[in-house]
């Protein structure tokens, strides 16, 4: 049962003790208070067997994590079948005796919940595991699978195409283990996450993708998707798989999903080194030819460390004249003739534009002081 089907079937439970505490003494009053009395065992027997069974094996999920067992225990016994009428004494009795069952099994939950573990030793555990995996031979072997991967697949130079195809078919690995069978088999529907992993290349009837985007949306409680990677959460990652190390194969989930989260991250740190160079060299082709020397780069630094430019030696809130004036210096210092060809391509400007804001700058008096200000920056 999920949690708001829990609190709704014990607030069902609570308003008919309620209304039966107030409705009239009739024939058919002592029949609805046998049943509501059967009602509460029941309910109290369920979640005995499906929520106390499963966190006293240190198996918590969602939906124990999202009700206050305590607040129900306190409801319930706030919860009396009583009336001014004598009549179904006997009855009465057993309704109090099934809430009185019903708020022991609430309390058991609670006191059982309460042991699980802070976040903080969620966090101690999954990293220290995350240690000795690290030094592992299982690490070791992934790292060296990845390269030839890179070598015998890609001829070293993977594309973002090709680490995505590797990314998906370490998900699908996961997936077929079992890592995540725990939380698919509660979970009564898959939440789509579209832009973040492609899994539209998949072959199979559509049950089978179904399957998958469930384990995905499984896989995503526990870790983030933070630009185009997926990350894990120490403490989400330790609540679900520490809280139930006593389940059975929880240490092989454990170890497999430690196993594939790596190979994924290397895929992941080779992607951010192709998006890398992609922007270098795509910066490289904005930059005119004349400023890729080594003089010119040491100009412009100097002036990205003064606040003048931007790490992509783009203006940084410069007014026109400003604009005209730093380009006009700097090639004057490198003997650059065409100098608003050059900074107008560099900056993206029309080069008539920049000169025009060079012969109003030369009409202004605080020119001067910003042409001070450029040379001992530059000296």
């Amino acid at each position: 049962m999920t949690s708001k089907e829990i609190k709704d079937v014990i607030a069902g439970l609570l308003l008919k003790v309620d209304e039966l505490g107030k409705e009239r003494p009739s024939a058919g009053t002592k029949y609805r208070l046998m049943g509501l009395a059967a009602d509460v065992t029941e309910v109290a027997d369920m979640l005995q067997q499906e929520v106390l069974q499963r966190v006293s094996q240190d198996a918590v999920l969602d939906v124990d994590a999202d009700i206050d067992y305590m607040e129900l225990s306190v409801q319930v016994m706030a919860a009396e079948a009583s009336s001014d009428s004598s009549e179904e004494g006997r009855e009465r009795e057993l309704v109090n005796e099934a809430l009185g069952t019903l708020n022991d099994v609430l309390l058991q939950i609670d006191s059982q919940l309460s042991r699980h573990h802070k976040d903080e030793e969620y966090v101690r555990l999954y990293e220290a595991e995350m240690r000795r995996y690290k030094y592992s031979g299982s690490s070791t072997r992934s790292k060296r699978d990845f390269e030839e991967w890179k070598d015998y697949e890609c001829n070293g130079h993977p594309s973002q195409e090709n680490i995505e195809d590797y990314r998906v078919e370490k998900l699908l690995h996961m997936f077929e283990k079992g890592v995540l069978n725990g939380r698919v088999e509660h979970m009564q529907r898959a939440t789509r996450y579209p832009g973040e992993v492609d899994f539209s290349q998949i072959e199979g009837n559509p049950k089978i993708i179904k399957t998958v985007y469930y384990h995905y949306a499984a896989l995503r409680k526990i870790v983030d998707f933070k630009d185009g990677c997926l990350v894990v959460d120490p403490v989400r990652v330790g609540r679900y798989f520490y809280a139930s190390r006593h389940e059975e194969n929880a240490k092989m989930h454990r170890t497999n999903f430690l196993k594939y989260m790596h190979k994924i991250g290397l895929a992941q740190e080779e992607l951010r080194h192709v998006e890398a160079e992609q922007k270098m060299e795509e910066e490289k082709k904005n930059v005119p030819n004349k400023l890729t020397t080594s003089d010119a780069e040491e100009l412009m630094e100097d002036l990205v460390d003064a606040g003048i430019l931007n790490n992509d030696w783009q203006p940084n809130g410069l007014s026109g004249t400003e604009r005209a004036l730093v380009a006009k210096t700097i090639c004057d210092r490198l003997d650059i003739k065409e100098v608003w060809q050059v900074f107008g391509h560099l900056w993206n400007e029309k080069p008539e534009t920049l000169r025009s804001y060079l012969n109003k700058a030369l009409e202004q008096k605080k020119s001067l002081e910003y042409q001070d200000k450029l040379k001992k920056i530059l000296c």
